[in-house]
């Protein structure tokens, strides 16, 4: 007889009956292991096809707490830290832009407990942020990215529809391109995992802003049954200039299918 049993320090083994006494096997790292030892995760994955190359390419690719949970087999493993040790400071550097030269930027609107950012993108992937406080945030986005306009070939500003909408439309109406981001998990789910890979490659040159850098440490990985996701770990933590980062990011980085002609009706 073969079952499943969670032991009481969240690990789940797999327990085979044989004649007698049963035999308990266990696929899961061990505490004291390390996560960065891909031998030792490999003995947690005993699927032929799943490979030490694969493994280690996956602990480059994702949040340290997805990786303990669904390739070391750690159970009780939730939320967490979304970036390894060092993988921001690496980024920080002077980010320069040009005047004229195209910029995608995000606007992410929080309310009086919250903060409301500005975020922008150049095609360098140097990154400008502004943040600002209370309810009249929404006002100085606005201002900031007239501010962007004035000096930048705006291609787009992305924006979740909430607390932004009429704001937007104005923007619009001044021939600013406008876009709608609706923060679901089918859009910030892949944008998160962009926004991750693009700081631990070093492909982001971000501003030394203290409190950019704040917000960061204040993002966590939140899960789902999709993937996962950016998120705060409290209503009370500021990490609006992170989601307006993420965004503009994933649409700077957009390139969309190429039409392909299939032939004549």
């Amino acid at each position: 007889m073969t079952g499943l049993v969670k032991r009481p320090d969240s690990k789940l083994l797999i327990v085979v009956e044989a004649a007698g006494d049963p035999v308990w096997l266990e696929w899961s790292l061990p505490d004291e292991a390390d996560l960065d030892d891909m031998r030792a995760v490999k003995a947690a994955n005993p699927a032929p096809w799943i490979t030490v190359a694969d493994l280690r390419r996956q602990r480059a690719a994702v949040p340290e707490a997805a990786f303990a949970q669904f390739h070391a087999c750690r159970w009780g493993i939730g939320e967490g830290s979304w970036l390894p040790a060092g993988a921001w400071q690496a980024c920080v550097g002077a980010p320069t832009f040009t005047d004229g030269e195209p910029v995608w930027i995000d606007v992410d609107v929080g309310g009086e407990r919250s903060a409301s950012a500005v975020a922008w993108v150049n095609a360098g992937l140097h990154v400008g942020v502004a943040i600002f406080h209370g309810d009249g945030g929404v006002l100085e986005c606005v201002q900031q990215v007239r501010d962007l306009a004035d000096r930048y070939a705006v291609r787009e500003v992305i924006y979740d529809p909430w607390r932004f909408g009429q704001a937007a439309q104005e923007l619009e109406r001044e021939r600013i391109p406008v876009l709608q981001f609706p923060q679901t998990d089918v859009r910030m789910i892949p944008a998160s995992q962009r926004l991750h890979a693009a700081i631990v490659e070093q492909r982001l040159t971000l501003p030394d802003d203290p409190q950019l850098a704040r917000h960061a440490t204040n993002t966590i990985a939140r899960h789902s049954r999709r993937g996962w996701r950016i998120d705060k770990p409290n209503p009370r933590a500021h990490n609006d200039a992170m989601i307006a980062l993420c965004m503009a990011l994933e649409r700077a980085e957009h390139r969309p299918e190429p039409i392909e002609l299939l032939g004549w009706l």
